[in-house]
């Protein structure tokens, strides 16, 4: 079925809520109706309208409106997500703009905690917090110039500062969220029926978590209250190479649990492949060379690094060689040089050469890039499949990987599919596995959406390769067999990874029962972590 065939369905919602929100607020044309209604990985069923909301009063009557009236109500971010996240499974459903919901409520630096709303970016609220000093421990995903607080805390993101301090949950202090009815309940310390502030998460039963990488199934978050740390003075950067998997992934988990660095990730040969396709010309390298020194902890120190990166080229992206990357963050030069030092000694010890650190300084210097703009737009499809493994199982899981991609390399290469694997440290405990496949298709909806406008004819005329994409789903789905297999976990559930049938039974009927009482008509992102229709 093409995109102009689909049709709104006969009811008008649309209406309704615009006597909430105003018209203009309320977006009901096809093309927008179908790019809400699609993720990085696929389309969804239309929207039946987009409803942009910009306070928690308007958001609780939009949510009751809708649920009153038997539609299914999703919220969504940025609209990064590649698991279903926000896309509808079913007609009539209204997909709930929260961007529009981005204001910085509150920064206190005395009780070291800041009050955002979900549609804030996380390029918008690292750059207010660096003005005053501080910064939230984990501080971003690398989409964060887009990608929004309430998406990431749904989503359960992780990157940026993640080593260290572990997913966006480790960050929470307390959340405001709307429920299937349109009740504002608040958890954490600002829950209190006396004069509390919002400084401490638990006090009796933890009802933070419940709302947290749930992706909107419980209910939907109006304000976050995120714990805040001095922002570092001082970075330390380290790039070595090693010769295979499981050398890379042993160093990745002694540089985790020993809870030294910031970020701690390895690219595996095709990745290095990539940047080094990235140097594109002087422009580009000007550029990179300009927030590497930035990213220094001085003007010297910058500089120097720089010279050093230009005197090398780009010679660290060559050759068939697994690279892992960590930045250390310290209060003073001496402790960051410390930190290395120390991780320097397990990256050797586990068979590793130390080559220029030029990837995780760009990457610090250019926290979050604007990827949303025609020069940067990718040319290919991608499908992520990430995986939360014990650090005791990770080298079985990547080598099952790598042993998955070898029985499938030639029908891979006759379809002109190529998969690059990714490994994170996520705190002391676990590493992220996650191999991430490419190919051509026809060119997604969500690519060809350049600040907010939209070209149906030309996505429907653009060359289609249904073959490639249904093996790459295929290939995503074998992933999760292994997966599974090995005990891994995963974020960013979304519709994508069975959580509700992997629970034991009585946890299971536990979260089912917490679910029924909450959101009885099954409507607040029917599908989200296997909660599908209501038991009548």
């Amino acid at each position: 079925m093409t995109v102009q065939e689909r049709v709104a369905p006969k009811e008008d919602i649309a209406e309704v809520l615009a006597q909430i929100v105003g018209t203009s607020e309320v977006l009901i044309s096809l093309s927008d109706r179908t790019f809400f209604a699609t993720d990085i990985a696929k389309r969804g069923e239309t929207a039946a309208a987009v409803v942009r909301v910009r306070d928690a009063q308007q958001l609780s009557q939009v949510v009751r409106a809708c649920t009153d009236r038997g539609h299914i109500v999703i919220p969504r971010g940025g609209g990064f997500s590649y698991t279903g996240g926000y896309t509808p499974t079913a007609p009539g459903s209204v997909v709930i703009d929260m961007r529009p919901m981005n204001r910085i409520v509150e920064i206190n630096t005395e009780d070291m905690y800041v009050v955002v709303e979900p549609g804030c970016t996380w390029q918008t609220l690292y750059e207010a917090l660096k003005a005053k000093g501080v910064r939230t421990p984990y501080f971003g995903p690398m989409s964060g110039y887009h990608a929004t607080v309430g998406g990431a805390l749904s989503q359960g993101s992780f990157f940026l500062g993640s080593t260290q301090h572990g997913t966006t949950a480790e960050t929470v202090l307390g959340l405001e969220v709307v429920l299937a009815d349109g009740t504002i309940v608040k958890t954490g310390s600002g829950a209190s029926s006396d004069d509390v502030p919002p400084y401490f998460r638990q006090y009796g039963p933890d009802a933070t978590g419940l709302f947290l990488h749930d992706t909107g199934a419980m209910g939907f978050k109006t304000q976050a209250v995120l714990r805040l740390i001095p922002f570092p003075d001082y970075q330390a950067y380290g790039t070595f190479a090693f010769a295979g998997a499981d050398q890379s992934a042993r160093a990745v988990s002694a540089i985790g649990r020993s809870t030294i660095a910031a970020e701690c990730y390895c690219w595996d040969p095709y990745f290095v492949e990539l940047m080094a396709a990235a140097s594109t010309g002087t422009k580009e390298d000007l550029r990179f060379l300009l927030n590497v020194v930035k990213a220094g902890s001085g003007l010297v120190d910058g500089v120097g690094a720089a010279i050093r990166i230009a005197l090398a080229g780009r010679r660290v992206f060559s050759g068939n060689t697994f690279l892992l990357h960590v930045v250390i963050d310290d209060a003073t030069p001496e402790g960051a040089a410390a930190k290395l030092k120390l991780v320097r000694k397990m990256a050797l010890a586990a068979g590793g050469t130390e080559t220029s650190p030029s990837a995780p300084r760009a990457l610090r210097g250019t926290p979050f890039t604007d990827f949303n703009v025609p020069e940067r737009r990718i040319k290919v499809r991608n499908l992520p499949t990430n995986s939360i493994s014990p650090h005791s199982r990770a080298p079985a899981v990547a080598a099952a990987c790598y042993a998955y991609l070898a029985e499938n390399k030639n029908e891979m290469a006759r379809l002109g599919i190529k998969c690059g694997v990714i490994f994170f440290a996520v705190g002391a405990q676990a590493m992220c596995i996650e191999p991430l496949l490419f190919w051509e298709d026809e060119q997604h909806f969500l690519h060809n959406r350049v600040d907010e406008s939209s070209d149906l004819a030309g996505i429907e005329a653009f060359p289609q390769r249904p073959e490639a994409t249904e093996f790459a789903f295929r290939m995503r789905d074998g992933f999760k067999a292994i997966f599974r297999k090995h005990g891994c976990l995963h974020v960013q559930v979304g519709r994508s990874y069975p959580w509700l049938e992997t629970r034991q039974p009585a946890t299971a009927a536990l979260m089912t029962g917490i679910k029924d009482l909450l959101d009885p008509k099954r409507l607040m992102n029917r599908g989200s972590l296997g909660f599908g229709d209501p038991v009548t």
